[in-house]
Order: structure tokens, then sequence, then C-alpha cells
């Protein structure tokens, strides 16, 4: 191939690598998200990078019906999650409470009535970090439940197919999560060398 050629063939791939989306969604402009843990809104694949999911919860009085939210989304092969960043939270009357939950499952659906079968899941909200301000970091407070019984993981979400579920018990909050994913580091020559060299080194020794 000319090399005039690959490089335009490079400056298209470019191009459309940049124009990629961020997934996003907005209640006040893509709908109400699903508050059925059965049938979940479906988001699709996170995007490399930020995902932004906003929208409002619970119940201006904390009597009424509670708006639940609950989604689906995919983290791609080749990617992991590295972040769940609250990046707002306010209630729409008075201070907002402490007593938001959150949780995460495998699979295409979650169950809201045993958190046992949770992948994992946390109380969030304000004043979560001990000193009256939002607690940003939701991934580290899933990495460090279940607080209510459930499977626990460690580190980073990989690649799969997952529900998230939040909830607010006793007012209206108005939240905006960000999903942050980045690629899987691949392991650089070098150590791939290393390794293969290691393995023959020991395959050597156990034959001896």
């Amino acid at each position: 191939m000319p090399v005039s050629r690959f490089l335009a063939l490079l400056a298209v791939l470019a191009l459309s690598l940049g124009s990629v989306q961020a997934l996003t969604w907005d209640e006040t402009l893509d709908g109400d998200l699903s508050g059925d843990g059965d049938f979940p809104s479906l988001l699709g694949t996170l995007s490399e990078g930020s995902n932004l999911i906003s929208g409002t919860m619970g119940s201006l009085d904390g009597t009424g019906p509670l708006d639940a939210d609950v989604w689906n989304f995919t983290i791609a092969a080749g990617y992991y999650l590295t972040g769940i960043n609250l990046v707002s939270y306010s209630a729409t009357s008075g201070s907002p409470s402490n007593d938001s939950f959150m949780a995460i499952a495998n699979g295409g659906t979650i169950n809201m009535s045993d958190p046992s079968l949770h992948l994992s899941n946390a109380l969030w909200g304000y004043a979560q970090d001990g000193f009256g301000n939002t607690y940003n970091d939701l991934l580290a407070l899933l990495d460090a439940g279940p607080i209510f019984g459930g499977i626990g993981f460690d580190g980073p979400l990989p690649s799969g197919n997952y529900t998230f579920w939040i909830q607010e018990g006793s007012d209206q909050i108005n939240y905006g999560i960000d999903f942050v994913t980045a690629p899987v580091p691949v392991p650089e020559p070098g150590s791939l060398l290393l390794l293969g060299v290691a393995g023959l080194w020991s395959l050597r020794r156990r034959r001896r």
C-alpha cells in the first residue's frame, strides 16, 4: 500500500474514533428511568471515558411513592469500570439526607427485595465523607461493601453486563453520576518476554 494511502486511512480512522460520543442519559431530555429491577432501562455499552447519568429520585414528602431509578449497562471486552463518580447531589427542598441507597448486580436484572443477590450495595449521599461534603467515589463505597449482604467484588469492575439501582428514602434528590471506563492495560513486550522466559525456566526445572 502506498504511504500516502496508508496515512489517509489512518486519518479517517482517527476521525472516526474521535467522533464517538459518550453515553449519556438525562431524564429531563431522554425520559424517566425505569423503577423496575426486572425491566431496567437499557443504556447500552459504556463509551471510553465519562458516561453521565442524571435524573431525580425519591419523593417530595418522603411518604408518597418513592421513585427508584434502575438501569442496565455493558462494559465492553478489553475495558473495565474505573470509577462511579457522584458529580451532583441536591435535594429539591431543604437539606439532603444521608439515606440514599445504591446496589449493583451482574446481568440484566437486579433483585430489589433480596440484597444477598447483589454484587454489592451501600448507602450514599450528603456528608458520607464525614466532613459535610458529598462523597464522590461511589465505586469505592461499593468496593468496600456490600453492607446489606451480597457477593462483593475487589477493584475495578471487569467487562460484562450489569444492572445499577439507586433509591432515596426520605426526599426528592437530583443527581448526576459519571461512570468512567478505561482500556485494560496491556503488558509491555519486555514484561511478556520475561514471563515467557520464567515459564520456560520453571518447566525446565520440573523436567529435571
